[in-house]
Formats: structure tokens, C-alpha cells, sequence
């Protein structure tokens, strides 16, 4: 691919245009960084990295966990943005570029963690990397081609990258990135977890390919004797900095590199010379700048081993433009003739080429207000604690396939849930913690912020134990739509744990984590805690912050807790309850103390039960007469409980259904996840990130599939009739509920018609994967769209699965509901009924 010269930089902003003296002055230098500075919102984590790397070098990255080494690759791939500093490539600066542009440069990134798409063949994963620019004939020359270099893979072009083993799927990871022929490599840990014979394969295979075609590679790497094997030298990074550069021909004192850094050998180890030593020196940084000695033993500073100079790949690049003041760069890309022919042809216009031509001379001076937004620093939310990017758990560790990532961020040394373990959906953001949202086009994606819930369980002590996997992209109440294959229920394998919070539920079911964030648009909170047995409240529109949560719709947004109790249920919600500020779901939210309504029994309230929510077309018996038993206990303990009925309610999903469809195709889906016409907190990363979707469309899930199919043919054909008329009836279903609420404390109905139904094998029929997606929401959905309070709470066994009794109050009022939930947990073991 040829190289795009990228835009220029300020020097007054901390990004110096390369000149006599800078890093592009090294005449063998590809990549120069000079004082990078970059983290996770106010938490540094690189401060001040300098370093250089050759065309055909192969650079090592070592250090201890926590000092840089991931980060710093993130960085230069554009993934994290600088906080100061410079990065050049070619000699041109491009500090600033978006990832896509570096991308276009010819940078490739493998990152930590094996990055394949497990849905797709292996085939079609090398196929999707393919460029026409590596000088192939066809994608098919060039998987030939990558797979002469890696032969392991050839038996296995037609199995699906999920199915591959550890070793196998970071063979293929690396591949995918090798036969787009990029002109950087980034390559971050790839032995980890990987059995001897293919570390060994993969060292040998990297070696051959820099020998017969050229390779220039940045390696981050723990195991010595394959970091040692590849590196002409290797850079010792110490709390974000470069603090040792270690030659070549020093690699043979290995008890020096151990006792540096710390690490041990690879699969066999590596031999200890007891003889190494060496004098403490200085080294010197890229810029001639020399850092102080460390006080234990350092090597010196030795000219790199030659490389030798791999044949021509690409055409050389134009020189970059000269340096200009950012107040004339061109930072954003302008439209070329052939994009606006498309945008005037997709609103119906006719235009001339002459015209459009005019058109877009006309828009000169406005795309130069971009380039200024585009200049100017973003403002994201402080990340206040501290933290590393935890890790993927096996299998051995992850039975039911509940989490996505797991951690430990500990939170302030006191505080209402000191203590206490949180699991976060994995729509929520955490910084510096990877979250894919269940959906393969967003693996990869790290937030650079934390959704202020996560604050506000954090300054109460609060630890945070992972990410637990959802849905994909939260559209499905079953759990067998996650890219990363389906969250089994935690009372029998096999069966759905419910959606799309999915492992929530399941985690806080088994009991694995005392808390659960969950994620409401049709159920999400309530599907799985009806399923899983644990206490399940969707607050009040708006009660709970939505910011820094990947949003679906926002007039059916809402977020909180999962937990084992009702107590713990109360509490969480006490800490992350009210108005931050950034989130225009948020209309005046009235807050209260809702563990003092706890012990104060069911005496004297009035209870509905709604007879629309029974006897559905797919209710099962045993379902509604464990809620009916239900009912019973809470007019023994005191409390009136009579049949109502709110014929409305059986039109509640109806309405529901424009709303969520055509709501999540425009917002979520076509606005990039975001959309537009609020204020508030937009999370530019993840909205960058979540656009990739449209080159990936084929990998969305059955259940995202139809709902963009549908939400785009009513939007385009209908105008958007039907959400607009959905919202209009929304009031009038509120004000049933509403109208009920008047004479009643509580509405009282299963949560779900059914018990966790098994899990749609691989190869089950679409009818059934979709029917499993959505079959189960037809009581929870209402309070979607009308936002008042409902909380599911587990009320006995069915089959030996968990039967969920909803229970709906008027908006804000859930300590009502607590007060309930906590008199019925109070009165018996619900694990017994």
C-alpha cells in the first residue's frame, strides 16, 4: 500500500514538524518518537517514551506489567492519543492522525489477546485483510501466499477461527496482519498462553519472512528467548519511560535481562550466566538526551546489529508537506468529486459535475472550522483509580462463559460498598479495560474513560472484577447471540442465562460476584435475573446516569443493579442513583435512601396483579402458578393483593417495537452509536471504533440483522410514522399504568411467560434463533417505553429453573418496590419454593 502523507502539526501543541534535528534527521529511521506522553484520562502511563526503529529492525519491548509496553503500541497505532510529545513515520509527523490514516500508512497491529474473527473461516479472515495494494494478483494469491509462509494454516482455511486452538488463532492473528504486507508491524505479547512447538514455529516463520521480504517490527514480548531470538535490540521500559537499551550482542547475559526486568524465560527457559555483568551508564535517548542511571546493574549502550535491506514493497511516498501554524492545516479529509456525486444522488438532488464542483469550492472556509474542532483538545471525564487491562479467562476459569474480561480495580479504602465485587456489562466503559459490547466488529476497542456509574461505585470502595460478556450489542433476550459464543444459565448448562445482560446475570446467579451492572432497553436487566434467580432492578428513566454506556435508543435507556439480594440491590442503586449532569435522559431525577425502606414488612400495601401479564400464548403453567403462589404469600404477610386489569398492557410490546426497532437502527446502528440532537457526553473513541461496523456488516447477529432490516424499511418507506406514533402512544400507556398506580402501590406479574429455555445449538434453524432472541419480553418491554420502575425478584423453581415475579411502581418511587421485594426474600427461601 502506498504511503499517505499525513497531516501536518503545531508546534506550538506539543507536536514539532520533523526538522534537522529530529528524529527524521536519523537517516535510517522509519519510526521516531520523541517525549511521548499518553494514558487513560488523568492517570500518565507512558511519560516520556523516546525511541527510534529502522527499516528491517526488529525492536523488543520489555518490562515489567503495568510500565507501558501495550500502551505505548496502542499509541502509536492511534488507538490512545498522545498527550504530548511527537511521533514520526517517514519522516513526517503524525502524532495526530486517526488509527484508519496509520493504517493507510501501512502500520499493522496484532494486539494482546489473539484478535481474529472467531465467527469467520480462516479463509475468509485472511480474505477480509487482503489489499490489492500488497501486489498480489487476488486475495487468493495472496492467502497462497501467507499460507507458503505459515503452512499450519492450510489444512484449516475452511474451519472457523473460533473452533482453533490458542496457538492456531495466533498463528491466524498474525497472519491476518502479515498478508496485507504492512510496512510497521506492531506485535504485542503473542506467545502468551501458547504451546513450545508453535512459539518456536512462529519465531522461526517471522525470522524467514524478514530475511526473504523485509520486516520492520516493534515487539512486546515476556518470553525471553523469543524476544532474543528476533530482536536486534531490545528497550527496557521502567514506569513509562525508556530507562535501558540492551545490544545485540548482549543478549547472551540473560541473567542481566532477568535481572533487569524481572521476567523468566519462554517455554524452555533461558540459561543464566552467572558471569554477566556490567556498568551502570546512561543511555542515551533518540535525541541525544541522556536519562540517569538505574542503581541496580544496566547494560551499556551498543551500536544495533546491521539488517539487511529488504527489497523495494512499495513505490516511494511524496515528501510530506511543509509545516504550517494549525490554524491553516488541513487536518480533516475534504470530499472528492465522486463522494458528493454520491451524497447529492442520495438526497435526490441533479446536479452538473460544474455544479458540484462549485459546490464544493464554496465549502472551503466551512470544512476549515473542522480542522479547527478537529485541533482542539477533547475534555473526557477524569479517570480517577488506577488500573491494568486485566485478562481474558480460559475456560478452566470461565465455565458458564459469563466474562469478557476479568480484573481488579479497587476503589477508595472506604465507602458504602467497600467490599463489595462488581461485575459491568460490557456495554458500560472502564478505562484501559477492553470491551467489545458482545459484538465482533468492536473487539479490540479500549475506552478512554470511565461511565460515571463506574466512578461512583469506585469512590465508594466498590471493586471492580470484569466485564461481563452481553449480547451482541445488547439485541437479545436469550444469550446465545455474543460473538464469542453463548452465556450458559448458572443453574443448568445448556439453557439461555437470559439477555442481553447476559453474564451479568449469570455471574451474580452463581454467585462468583456480590453486584452486577446491567442494561435495560426490552427486559436486559430483568430477562436475566428471571432466568439466573438474582434481583434484578430497571430504575426510572433517567434515575441512573446513562453516561459512558453505549447507548441503544435513548427515550428506552436505562441502566443498574443486579445482585443476590435485595438488600445489595438497594445499596447499589443508593450509590449510582441521580443527576450527573452529562446525560439528557436525566429530566430532574428525584433520589432517595432506598435501604431504609427494607424491614418494614408488606403490611397494609396494595398490590395489583395484572391479569394481562398471565396467561399468555406462551406462558407455561408452572411459570404463572408459582407468580399466583406468589401473590399469596404477600396477602399473608399483610398486604392487599387483588386481579386488576389494564387492557393496554397487551398492546405495551406493540408500541414498544417502533421505538426499539427504528430507535436502534438510527441511533445506535446508522449514528454510529450516538446519533445526534442531544447534549451530553459523547464518547468520540468508542464512536469511531463502533463505525466499523459497515465493512463487517455480515458478522452482526440474526437478532441485530432483522431489527436494522425492518427499522430501516419503516424509516425509509414510512418516514418514520410509526416511531413518531409509538412515542405519542407511549403517554397513553403510562398513563394507564399510571391510572392503576393511583389506586395501587405495586403491579404485580411474572417477568417472563417461561423458565430458561435450552440454548439454539450452532446449526439451529434462523426461525429458532430469532424466536429464542425475542420470544420472552412480552411483560418487560412496556416498561421500556413508558420508564417506570420495575424490578424482577426470584420467587421459586419451575423444572428446577428459576420463576422471576415483577413487581412496577410509580416513576421514582423504588424504594416501594424494595420495600416489597425485601418482605417477600425476608419471609422464605425463594430457592425452596
Amino acid at each position: 500500500m502506498s504511503a499517505e502523507a499525513p497531516a501536518n502539526e503545531n508546534p506550538a501543541n506539543g507536536s514539532p514538524a520533523a526538522g534537522p534535528d529530529g528524529p527524521a534527521a536519523r537517516g535510517d529511521a522509519i519510526l521516531s518518537v520523541q517525549g511521548l506522553r499518553a494514558g487513560y484520562g488523568d492517570i500518565p502511563v507512558l511519560r516520556g517514551v523516546s525511541m527510534d526503529l529502522a527499516e528491517n529492525e526488529v525492536l523488543g519491548l520489555l518490562g515489567h506489567n503495568g510500565m507501558g509496553k501495550s500502551t505505548l503500541l496502542k499509541t502509536l497505532m492511534g488507538l490512545l492519543p498522545a498527550t504530548g510529545g511527537q511521533i514520526s513515520f517517514e519522516g513526517a509527523p503524525i502524532t495526530r492522525l486517526p488509527t484508519w490514516r496509520r493504517s493507510r500508512l501501512g502500520f499493522g497491529y496484532v494486539p494482546q489477546g489473539r484478535g481474529i474473527f472467531p465467527s469467520l473461516t480462516v479463509r475468509e479472515n485472511l480474505h477480509f485483510a487482503w489489499s490489492a495494494e500488497t501486489g498480489d494478483s487476488g486475495p487468493e494469491a495472496g492467502i497462497d501466499r501467507i499460507v507458503a509462509d505459515f503452512p499450519r494454516l492450510a489444512p484449516l482455511l475452511d474451519r472457523q477461527g473460533g473452533v482453533l486452538s490458542g496457538g492456531e488463532q495466533q498463528i491466524l492473528a498474525v497472519a491476518r496482519c502479515l498478508i496485507a504486507d504492512p510496512v510497521l508491524f506492531l506485535l504485542d505479547e503473542p506467545t502468551e498462553g501458547i504451546q513450545p512447538s508453535i512459539i518456536e514455529e512462529m519465531a522461526e516463520t517471522l525470522a524467514s519472512i524478514r530475511t526473504g521480504r523485509g520486516l520492520t517490527l516493534l515487539l512486546v514480548e515476556q518470553n525471553l528467548e523469543f524476544l532474543t531470538q528476533l530482536s536486534d535490540r531490545i528497550l527496557v521500559l521502567e514506569r513509562g519511560a525508556v530507562k535501558a537499551e540492551i545490544a545485540r550482542d548482549q543478549f547472551g547475559a540473560t541473567g542481566l535481562i532477568e535481572e533487569f526486568a524481572g521476567l523468566g524465560g519462554g517455554s524452555g527457559g533461558s540459561a543464566r550466566t552467572a558471569a554477566a555483568t556490567a556498568a551502570a551508564a546512561p543511555i542515551a535517548s533518540p535525541a541525544g538526551v541522556a536519562t540517569a542511571p538505574l542503581a541496580r546493574p544496566q547494560p551499556l549502550v551498543h551500536p544495533r546489529a546491521p539488517a539487511p535491506k529488504p527489497p523495494p514493497r512499495r513505490p516511494e511516498s511524496p515528501p510530506p508537506p511543509p509545516a504550517q501554524p494549525i490554524g491553516n492545516a488541513m487536518t480533516v479529509r475534504r470530499p472528492t468529486l465522486d463522494q458528493m456525486r454520491e451524497i447529492v444522488r442520495s438526497f435526490g438532488m441533479s446536479m452538473s459535475d460544474g455544479e458540484i464542483q462549485s459546490f464544493l469550492d464554496l465549502m472551503e472556509p466551512t470544512l476549515a472550522a473542522y480542522d479547527r474542532v478537529d485541533a482542539l483538545l477533547d475534555a473526557p471525564p477524569t479517570v480517577k483509580y488506577p488500573r491494568t487491562p486485566g485478562h481474558r479467562p480460559g475456560a478452566g476459569e470461565n465455565p458458564m462463559n459469563a466474562w469478557y474480561i476479568k480484573c481488579e480495580i479497587r476503589g477508595a479504602p472506604g465507602g458504602r460498598l467497600s467490599g463489595k465485587t462488581v461485575a459491568l456489562k460490557d456495554n458500560v466503559c472502564l478505562a484501559g479495560v477492553p470491551m467489545m459490547n458482545g459484538a465482533s466488529t468492536l473487539e479490540g476497542y479500549t475506552p478512554d474513560l470511565d461511565a460515571s456509574i463506574v466512578t461512583r461505585m469506585l469512590d465508594e470502595g466498590a471493586t471492580i472484577a470484569g466485564k461481563a460478556h452481553c449480547e451482541y450489542f445488547c439485541l437479545s433476550g436469550g444469550s446465545h447471540t455474543n460473538a464469542s459464543g453463548p452465556v450458559h444459565n448458572p443453574w443448568k448448562i445448556g439453557h439461555t442465562a437470559g439477555g442481553s445482560s447476559s453474564g451479568s446475570g449469570a455471574l451474580v446467579g452463581a454467585g462468583e460476584v456480590d453486584m452486577a451492572i446491567g442494561g435495560d432497553q426490552g427486559g436486559s436487566i430483568r430477562i436475566p435475573a428471571s432466568f439466573s434467580g438474582c434481583y434484578g432492578m430497571k430504575p426510572t428513566h433517567g434515575l441512573v446516569p446513562y453516561t459512558g454506556v453505549m447507548p441503544i435508543e435513548p427515550t428506552i435507556d436505562h441502566t443498574g443493579p443486579m445482585t443476590g439480594n435485595v438488600s445489595d440491590n438497594a445499596l447499589l442503586l443508593e450509590v449510582i442513583a441521580g443527576a450527573d449532569g452529562l446525560d439528557p435522559r436525566q429530566y430532574k431525577p428525584r433520589v432517595d435512601e432506598y435501604t431504609k425502606a427494607l424491614g418494614r414488612g408488606a403490611g397494609g400495601m396494595r398490590i395489583g396483579a395484572v391479569q394481562e401479564g398471565f396467561g399468555l400464548d406462551n406462558s407455561e403453567p408452572g411459570v404463572d402458578a408459582k407468580v399466583r403462589a406468589a401473590a399469596e404469600r404477600f396477602r399473608a404477610m399483610g398486604a392487599t393483593v387483588e386481579d386488576i386489569s389494564i387492557p393496554m398492557h397487551s398492546d405495551g410490546l406493540a408500541i414498544w417495537t417502533p421505538v426499539a426497532l427504528e430507535g436502534a437502527t438510527n441511533t445506535m446502528m446508522k449514528g454510529n452509536g450516538f446519533g445526534t440532537s442531544w447534549k451530553g457526553l459523547y464518547v468520540t473513541s468508542l464512536l469511531d471504533a463502533h463505525a466499523n461496523w459497515r465493512a463487517r456488516a455480515d458478522e452482526l447477529s440474526h437478532s441485530l440483522k432483522i431489527t436494522m432490516m425492518i427499522g430501516e424499511y419503516m424509516l425509509k418507506h414510512h418516514r418514520g410514522h410509526y416511531f413518531a406514533k409509538s412515542q405519542n402512544l407511549a403517554r397513553q400507556l403510562t398513563a394507564a399504568y399510571d391510572d392503576a398506580l393511583s389506586r395501587y402501590d405495586l403491579l404485580l406479574m411474572p417477568t417472563l411467560p417461561m423458565v430458561a429455555p435450552p440454548i439454539p445449538g450452532p446449526d439451529a434453524p434462523l426461525d429458532v434463533y430469532i424466536q429464542r432472541a425475542f420470544e420472552m419480553i412480552p411483560n418487560t418491554a412496556p416498561f421500556d417505553i413508558t420508564g417506570h420502575p420495575s424490578m424482577s425478584i426470584p420467587c421459586g423453581l419451575s423444572d428446577g429453573l428459576p420463576v422471576g415475579l415483577m413487581l412496577t411502581g410509580k416513576h421514582y418511587d423504588e424504594s416501594t418496590i424494595y420495600r416489597a421485594a425485601h418482605a417477600f426474600e425476608q419471609d422464605e427461601d425463594w430457592r425452596t419454593l
